[in-house]
């Protein structure tokens, strides 16, 4: 029994998540609520899992944006057949609420100027089952949120970027006191974001959005600085001098040959 509960911690210690995806719309308009998401996977472990833990997640945008989350923002995805001991499928939705302190430590990790983390935790312990075994594991988990964009906002390139994590303690992030005590914890497993405390980092899956204006795509950066002359295609990505079409930039919108 000693080596078995042994054995049962070092397989939960070296069971963990992989940053695989992000969402968001490339072009959003002043006022708009829309959605973004980011998905995890198992990274590769062949041991199966039955855990239940506390979810974490965050998602850094521009200082004045407001971030919410939906009904059921944290979705698990599995074969339809699979199910644990209660009865409950692992193909389930399960609800997030803001999180005040994780808020403070995502902020306190990887700051950027202008810009600000909003943090949510699982309303209840999660069951998962999130491994690579083979037909026994969760596929993936994936978690939602809701971003307005003020009024007043000025059009531009914007950065949005997430982070995720976990505690598998009753007490979750309640057992730290402060920052410093976290971060070296689970809540810092997975982001787009740098700082030194994330675990598995992918910085190529921070989104960008452009936010329009009435007449097109404006030029100006988000910090309000004059950029360098930049044309975009209707899909918000930089046109190449050669690209044909509707070309857009300086707020117009002209069509090349």
């Amino acid at each position: 029994m000693k080596h078995l509960k042994y054995l049962l911690f070092c397989t939960l210690l070296t069971s963990c998540y992989k940053l695989i995806s992000t969402f968001s719309p490339n072009e959003v308009a002043p006022g708009q609520t829309f959605e973004v998401s980011f998905t995890i996977i198992d990274d590769g472990s062949d041991v199966q899992n039955f855990v239940e833990d506390w979810s974490y997640a965050g998602v850094r945008v521009p200082r004045g944006w407001v971030v919410t989350v939906p009904e059921g923002a944290h979705r698990q995805f599995a074969e339809d057949w699979v199910y644990y001991e209660d009865g409950s499928r692992v193909d389930c939705s399960h609800d997030m609420e803001p999180c005040e302190k994780l808020t403070q430590f995502y902020n306190s990790a990887c700051p950027k100027t202008g810009y600000t983390w909003s943090g949510f935790q699982s309303t209840t312990k999660i069951p998962k089952n999130i491994s690579a075994c083979w037909r026994n594991g969760c596929d993936s988990i994936r978690v939602t949120f809701l971003v307005t964009v003020p009024e007043d906002v000025r059009p531009g390139r914007y950065t949005i970027d997430f982070m995720g994590g976990d505690e598998e303690d009753d007490a979750g992030i309640e057992k730290y006191a402060k920052y410093t005590d976290a971060k070296d914890s689970r809540l810092f497993h997975v982001g787009t974001a740098s700082g030194s405390y994330v675990d598995n980092r992918n910085a190529s899956l921070a989104r960008t959005v452009v936010v329009t204006d009435p007449t097109g795509i404006a030029s100006a950066s988000s910090d309000g600085r004059k950029e360098v002359e930049t044309h975009y295609n209707l899909a918000g990505q930089p046109a190449s001098p050669k690209e044909k079409g509707i070309i857009i930039g300086s707020g117009r919108k002209v069509f090349r040959r």
